[in-house]
């Protein structure tokens, strides 16, 4: 998931840079960019409506962007969000710094379907292709000379999540989130590396959903099972059990 969501955040932070130094039409070149480069990368379909850019206010917004599920697995989709905004002061002094400072950064409507099932998760999946695209490209994942930066305030609002299994053809349970604000990412430590600041946000995001998931939504998941048979409950449980002992805590594998 970390790296999964890092894909999606990176991008609206490319185009909150892009658009100080591109035209007018930056929007749709971006929004064209992101469709056609991201699948080969994590093995799976990316819808994009548009991509808006807003030079007076420094804004950039990634919107209705839709990441379909790799291979091999049922639901609707993985991933679904109405907007990813980002909001930065667009100087050349602060782009072109050591630390690059971003005011806002907003996430809404999202919606996030965690598959289980015979091939794994569809999350672990996304990222099984994300590091083996890495590996055959020579990229490296880290490096010390990585721009820092340090995020003024980030909303998620509005977000829901799906616990699904193909062993019921995708079908699940969801329940949503409660609306989440962080603040002064990186300020204590005069800015961090992406993967730091999204360790944070995404690390409340894991907490806020282990509440909501102890809730009763596998129980449910199993429950609803019953009518598909109790040979298929019986290999569900068995699912489940493995992946949420090791790797459904809070829906995030741990940072």
């Amino acid at each position: 998931m970390k790296k999964l969501l890092m894909v999606v955040v990176v991008l609206g932070l490319l185009g909150a840079g892009a658009f100080f130094y591109l035209s007018s039409n930056a929007g749709g070149l971006i929004r064209d960019g992101v469709v056609a480069y991201t699948p080969p990368v994590i093995g799976a379909d990316v819808e994009l409506a548009s991509v808006d850019l807003d030079t007076t206010s420094g804004t950039a917004s990634l919107n209705n962007m839709v990441i379909g599920n790799p291979e091999g697995f049922k639901s609707e989709h993985l991933f679904k969000m109405d907007q990813l905004m980002v909001r930065m002061d667009t100087s050349l002094e602060n782009l072109t710094s050591d630390i690059i400072r971003i005011n806002e950064v907003r996430l809404e409507g999202a919606d996030m379907i965690y598959e289980i099932g015979s091939n794994g998760n569809n999350i672990g999946k996304i990222q099984e292709n994300i590091d083996a695209y890495l590996v055959s490209m020579g990229i490296e994942t880290e490096s010390e000379s990585e721009k820092k930066f340090i995020i003024d305030d980030v909303y998620v609002n509005g977000t829901n999540v799906k616990v699904a299994s193909d062993l019921l053809g995708g079908r699940g349970v969801g329940f949503p989130l409660p609306d989440l604000h962080l603040s002064g990412i990186g300020e204590r430590e005069n800015g961090v590396v992406a993967s730091d600041a999204l360790k944070q946000i995404f690390g409340a995001i894991s907490s806020s959903a282990q509440q909501a998931a102890t809730t009763g939504a596998v129980g449910d998941l199993l429950g609803g099972a019953v009518d598909v048979g109790e040979n298929v409950v019986k290999e569900l449980e068995d699912k489940v059990v493995d992946e949420v002992g090791d790797r459904l805590k809070g829906l995030i594998p741990p940072m």
